[in-house]
């Protein structure tokens, strides 16, 4: 009887179980949801005695799997945030071996969630970018960052993140992403489109001159009429104010004609906001000779004039003339006399005789305006000199205008903005008749917004919702 050989079972074909190693997570510029792990493992003492082909990882949970010729081998599509482990198996041609044991855990980690955008908000050459975090991909997020398009303008922070360095009047949209240690995410949608403008605030403002001052006259044996000096120019109104703009103050200050010769009064200094110029006051006149000379008509109010001269005439301006024209004298008045110089808001008196002593022409009226809450004293044209035995003292042009001084009485003399000086009396002709210091001009501004920066120290203040700053210098002033 023939004996036949044993067959080999077709289970001892199939390779034996691989030793697994160890799995360790790649999450290294891994984008969200596409984790990576390598796994490591040794392959199986028998072959089934067949090649082994291929290796398959296989996660668990998920069931993500990886193949290659040796180990290590990776797995990707690893979902965030997820602990897995992983197992082996070995195939030859003959088919795939058990799985080996399961591997350490890991924890698959890579870049941040793409952020949910939010609004877009346009500012002054910036805009701010709101959004919404997502899932940090297992590592924490150390920053969110927005970029413009176009431009590639970027800032950073937490929401809403704001972006520098934007051109005014160019339409832009963004996207923001967010970093971890792993790297950073895929941008978010674009946002709602805006453009980015420079902010303007609408501002009111006085802005008054200096006052000129009146003519200087030494002795002489036939006495000199001086002319008083006009009050400077008055001017209000509204500009439009550009933000982080700075505005330039100049304030004119104070003048006075001084020196040991006949001379007429000097022009007060201009002041200004901005483009918008007052005209100093014109200077007060003087006799000259055998002649006489005007009051300066270079003034926004008119110095005053002598003998049978007139005064200057006041400046234009918009929106309402600058100041009015300085008084002359009457023919009788004759070289004793001087007219008043213009004011803000009257034209200067003519100096006359007077019976027993001609006197100066006084000052046209200011104006008292309330901008700051309280009275502002808007001085008024100076006072003409006249001449007297009962005159004892020398006045100016007080804060309403000179008013006519007969003889030793006068108006007060108290100071005020922008006043001209007054053209000083004498009891004798011994004595001198100068000119005397005009008021300074000042600078006012207000706004229902509060200014962010000033130069020049400004008094500052609040009245009836208004922010208001006076400048008694030059400086300047940014809303």
């Amino acid at each position: 009887m023939r004996i036949l050989g044993t067959v080999a079972s077709s289970s001892r074909e199939v390779p034996g179980a691989p030793t697994i190693g160890t799995a360790t997570n790649v999450p290294s510029g891994r984008a969200y949801n596409n984790g990576r792990a390598d796994v490591t493992f040794t392959a199986p003492a028998f072959d089934g005695g067949l090649p082994i082909t291929s290796y398959t990882v296989t996660s668990s949970p998920g069931g993500y799997t990886g193949t290659g010729a040796s180990s290590p081998i990776s797995v990707t599509g690893l979902q965030s945030s997820t602990s897995y482990t992983f197992t082996v198996t070995a195939t030859n041609s003959r088919g795939t071996s058990a799985a080996s044991a399961a591997s350490n855990s890991i924890t698959a980690t890579t870049v941040p969630q793409a952020p949910s955008i939010g609004t877009a908000t346009a500012g002054n050459a910036s805009a701010t970018v709101t959004y919404t975090a997502g899932a940090t991909g297992g590592a924490a997020i150390s920053t969110f960052t927005a970029t413009s398009s176009p431009g590639g303008q970027t800032g950073t922070g937490a929401s809403p993140i704001t972006v520098s360095g934007l051109s005014n009047g160019t339409a832009y949209t963004f996207t923001v992403t967010a970093t971890n240690a792993n790297g950073t995410s895929a941008a978010s949608a674009a946002s709602n489109s805006v453009t980015p403008v420079n902010p303007t605030r609408s501002v009111e403002y006085i802005v008054l001159a200096a006052g000129g001052s009146g003519g200087y006259s030494p002795s002489v044996p036939a006495p000199m009429g001086v002319g008083g000096g006009g009050a400077g120019g008055y001017r209000t109104g509204t500009l439009t104010a550009t933000i982080g703009v700075p505005l330039t103050v100049t304030v004119g200050a104070s003048v006075v004609t001084t020196g040991g010769t006949a001379l007429a009064g000097i022009n007060g200094n201009n002041s200004a906001f901005d483009s918008i110029v007052s005209t100093g006051g014109g200077g007060g006149a003087l006799s000259s000779g055998s002649g006489y000379v005007a009051g300066a008509a270079g003034g926004s109010a008119g110095g005053g004039g002598t003998s049978n001269s007139t005064g200057g005439t006041g400046t234009a301006s918009s929106p309402a003339g600058q100041g009015n024209a300085g008084g002359g004298v009457t023919a009788s008045g004759g070289s004793n006399v001087g007219g008043g110089g213009g004011g803000a808001g009257n034209a200067g008196a003519n100096g006359i005789a007077g019976s027993p002593y001609p006197t100066g022409g006084g000052g046209g009226a200011g104006i008292t305006e309330s901008f700051t809450g309280t009275a502002l004293k808007i001085g008024g044209g100076g006072s003409g000199s006249g001449y007297g035995a009962n005159i004892t003292a020398p006045y100016d042009g007080d804060q309403y205008g000179g008013g006519l001084w007969i003889q030793s009485s006068s108006t007060s003399s108290t100071a005020a903005a922008n006043k001209g000086g007054g053209g000083a009396s004498s009891t004798s002709a011994s004595l001198v008749r100068s000119g005397s210091a005009s008021g300074s001009g000042t600078v006012i501004v207000r706004c229902t917004s509060a200014a962010t920066a000033t130069t020049g120290s400004p008094l500052t203040g609040t009245n009836a919702g208004y922010f208001w700053y006076k400048f008694n210098g030059s400086g300047s002033i940014t809303f």
